[in-house]
């Protein structure tokens, strides 16, 4: 046991949990891939990729290391939902340089890459404001789709399983 050189008293300092609940103001953020996986949904009559992003680089520091999670659709009873995210899917495999191909979640993870997130209100299931990304960019800030690939983008070999630009390490928080 060891005992604490002060007593700390309930309501004396705000509770982590009211930070984290808040989301990161609307804006364009500069993410880190932390992880991505294939999920079915909660009807199980689709599947969509889960991401999960950490906030590495903006205009103001005091958000990076924060967390933006985003799910993207591929497979779906509605059709608009499947176009939408395929579009995505497209963008990221634009920004990342998978000219041979995307399908595994793994290459997501570990790659920089920018968003574009909005303030959405809560749902009934989660009654909370959240973020929410509307759409994918390059570090940069450009857009996909506005032109041919920039020179020196990482271009995936057809035997390799992950693009050889990957980072083998995810970026360290900065707090």
């Amino acid at each position: 046991m060891a005992r604490l050189d002060q007593t700390f008293y309930p309501g004396q300092y705000p509770c982590s949990s009211e930070r984290l609940l808040e989301p990161i103001p609307a804006g364009t953020y500069e993410v880190q891939v932390v992880d991505a996986d294939l999920k079915t949904t909660k009807n199980l009559d689709g599947q969509y990729i889960q991401l999960e992003l950490s906030v590495i680089r903006n205009a103001n520091p005091d958000y990076n290391g924060r967390k933006v999670f985003a799910n993207i659709t591929v497979s779906n009873p509605s059709q608009k939902a499947v176009d939408i995210g395929r579009a995505q899917i497209m963008d990221l495999c634009e920004i990342f340089g998978f000219t041979n191909g995307f399908n595994d979640t793994d290459m997501l993870k570990n790659r920089i890459l920018g968003v574009k997130v909005k303030v959405s209100d809560g749902t009934p299931d989660h009654p909370n404001k959240r973020n929410d990304v509307t759409a994918y960019l390059y570090p940069d800030g450009r857009v996909p789709g506005k032109g041919p690939l920039p020179s020196g983008t990482p271009q995936m070999s057809a035997s390799a399983a992950e693009p050889a630009a990957a980072p083998k390490e995810p970026l360290k928080r900065p707090f």
